[in-house]
């Protein structure tokens, strides 16, 4: 199931990578889609900004820090809406927004030189690591020691404050195991 989810990730990056250089039209050398692709992984996985890509697609480094601003928080955001009925406090959404930036600040790829398909189009070979802490945070959550004790403290019906405070103390439990596991992310 990790491999074809792997796939069909590296298959999804890749056509999301390669239209909007096939949109771009000519003009466009190798180098160009090669910078390109890079910048387009820099910016949305570690926030940095290299001056010719921001050249390139015409931008400055304050929108590019507020498009990897906004990528961030709906990652975090989509998490918080799979694990929680309810939301977090502020200071949980803030903590998960920076471990994010931690977590993603990780990613490990490389991008090989631009090679021409047509006269129009490039092909860029693309090689992720995958990042496997979500595995490992899942693992621990459904299995773990640590999850299985947590929920053992509360009962198993709930008024909807108590509910609260379970899921807010469940949640902490969550990011400090993603704090934890950070080490060793792989």
């Amino acid at each position: 199931m990790y491999k074809l989810w792997k796939r069909v990730i590296s298959l999804t990056l890749s056509l999301a990578l390669l239209i909007p250089l096939a949109a771009c039209g000519g003009g466009l050398s190798p180098d160009d889609a090669t910078t390109y692709i890079q910048g387009i992984l820099d910016e949305n996985y570690k926030g940095i900004y290299d001056a010719e890509f921001l050249e390139m697609i015409d931008s400055t480094e304050t929108e590019a820090q507020e498009i990897y601003q906004n990528s961030i928080e709906v990652e975090a955001d989509f998490l918080i809406g799979s694990l929680m009925d309810n939301a977090p406090t502020e200071e949980q959404r803030s903590e998960l927004i920076e471990l994010y930036k931690e977590i993603y600040a990780k990613a490990s790829y490389t991008v090989d030189t631009a090679t021409e398909i047509d006269e129009t189009t490039y092909g860029v070979k693309v090689t992720v690591a995958p990042i496997d802490i979500f595995h490992q945070l899942m693992d621990e959550v459904s299995s773990g020691t640590t999850f299985t004790e947590f929920n053992a403290q509360y009962p198993d019906t709930m008024d909807d404050a108590q509910y609260y405070e379970y899921e807010i103390a469940w949640f902490q439990l969550v990011l400090d195991t993603l704090r934890e596991l950070l080490p060793s992310l792989g």
